[in-house]
């Protein structure tokens, strides 16, 4: 039982981690710009906001993006951070897909739990790849 709750458990996390990743992705408020105090823009409406898809201004009733749309007059880390957010987006569905089918309560056929216990393994080395290669995005914005 015990195994069972702690699978459960790191399914769901993964899943959350995944999704996570997927709304990251889609999201353009990753820097938030400001010539003065944070509070004191706020009030001026002149809050920018930078993501991998658009620069973005921020003020009373206007959220104004700009898309950036030239793929190679781009700097090389949106660049890069691009390919990675959508790789690890990718890798992550099948990967949670491979940790709910190894789940002790689906059973595929007669499928031994040592083909169980592979595609557990391969689930969670994809959860980590997808794991590292957003770690290697954090610490690039830094």
């Amino acid at each position: 039982m015990a195994n069972s709750c702690l699978q459960l458990s790191g399914f769901l996390i993964s899943c959350l981690g995944w999704l996570g990743i997927v709304i990251a992705t889609a999201t353009n408020d990753w820097v938030l710009m400001c010539k003065y105090g944070l509070n004191t823009c706020k009030k001026m409406d002149e809050l920018g906001a930078k993501g991998p898809w658009a620069d973005c201004v921020i003020s009373t009733g206007l959220y104004h993006c700009v898309s950036l749309t030239q793929i190679l007059d781009l700097p090389a880390y949106i660049q890069t951070t691009r390919a990675l957010m959508i790789t690890g987006s990718i890798l992550g569905l099948p990967a949670v897909g491979m940790i709910l089918m190894s789940m002790p309560c689906i059973n595929l056929g007669d499928e031994p739990q040592g083909s169980k216990n592979k595609r557990t393994i391969l689930g969670g080395v994809l959860i980590l790849i997808v794991g590292k290669k957003l770690y290697f995005v954090y610490t690039m914005q830094l």
